[in-house]
Formats: C-alpha cells, structure tokens, sequence
C-alpha cells in the first residue's frame, strides 16, 4: 500500500514537472518568436535606411554633377562674354571624342568660338586631321589622316558660320591597325591666317 501511495506520488510529481517544463517551453518558444519578429524589423528597418541612404547619396552625387556642369557652363559662358580676359577672334575652344558602340568607331564634338567686343558673323572651313601610326608599319613614323578618310562627308572641308558659337559633330571610323596620338583640326577664317590647333586622342600614350 506504502508503495502504491509512493508511486502515485512521483507520478504526480513528474506530471506537475513535465507540466512547469512544458509552460517554460512554450515560453521560450513565444519569447523566441517574440525576438525573430523584432530582428525580421530591425533588418527590415536597416533595409529600408540602407536603400534611403543610397537614394540619398546617389541624388547628392547627381547634384553635385550637375553643380559642376553648370559651374563650368557659367565660366564658359563669361569667358565668352568678357573678350577682355581672353585673346580675340576665332577659338577653337574644344573637341570631345567618344568611343563608340562598333569598334573603331568614335564621335567627336568640336566647340568653336568668338571673342570680340564687337561680334559679327564669322565664317570659313574646317579641316579636321587624326595623326598617328600603323602598327604593322613600323618603317612609317608617323601617318595623317584626313576626316574625308575616316568618314562619309558630303561637303569638305567643313563649313561654319556663327556670331557666338558652334557646334560641330559627326562620327569616324579608325583603322584596325592605326594607333591615334593626336587630332589637329585647322581653322580658315575667311580674310585671315589659318589657325591650327592640336589635341590629343584620349588615351593615347604621349612620349
């Protein structure tokens, strides 16, 4: 009888045991739940702050470009409105070459200008030059070739005429095995001396 009551005892006792462990499981497991959730928000929000961060970065980046291509438009712009500050006449101010898709071909942009206090139309021709050398000619220091070469041009050389400034654009076309060092373009103003002005190919190596 002793033993009887005994065992129902620890029965009861293990019970009450397996119960209190049961309750802590299901407590654990709720607290554990609990904190999955709120690390599932705390790398939601990171998320959320990293992707505005990103935002934020990439606009003030634009931004800052774009503040900076408007500081050099306004330099641009008053160097051209103050003749004073630069010399005078025609100015072969820029020329932007550009790879393009097809290999061996490239754009570029030439800039003219006129400084002067008194502007007028000004007008004359354009010859553009792309200097360098064939790679498997080594006995040629040095080859030019003429825009007429590189492109379809309908009129050559080119023309312009402007009171401010002009642009002017086309495509070319290089060899496989010519290696470009420099641009010269020539500027024949009309009742003046022609003007030459080189530039180098970008990224060409210079000696």
């Amino acid at each position: 009888m002793f033993g009887y009551i005994f065992g129902t005892n620890q029965i009861i006792t293990y019970r009450g045991t397996e119960a209190q462990l049961s309750g802590q499981l299901e407590e654990a497991t709720t607290r554990l739940n609990e904190v999955d959730a709120q690390l599932i928000d705390a790398q939601l929000n990171v998320g959320v702050l990293r992707q505005a961060s990103n935002s934020l970065r990439e606009d003030l980046t634009a931004e800052l470009q774009k503040s900076s291509r408007l500081a050099e438009e306004v330099t641009f712009y008053k160097g051209l409105m103050s003749p004073n500050s630069l010399a005078k006449g025609l100015q072969v101010a820029e020329l932007e070459v550009a790879r393009a898709e097809e290999a061996g071909q490239y754009s570029y942009q030439l800039l003219l200008t006129q400084v002067a206090l008194r502007r007028g139309f000004i007008a004359g021709d354009i010859r553009i030059d792309v200097i360098g050398r064939y790679t498997d000619d080594e006995s040629v220091d040095e080859a030019v070739l003429s825009l007429t070469e590189l492109a379809a041009v309908e009129v050559y050389p080119l023309k312009f005429r402007f009171r401010y400034f002009q642009d002017m654009t086309g495509n070319l076309m290089l060899p496989d095995n010519f290696a470009p060092s420099r641009i010269l373009v020539t500027a024949d103003q009309s009742g003046k001396e022609p003007m030459q002005v080189s530039f180098p190919w970008p990224g060409a190596e210079t000696s």
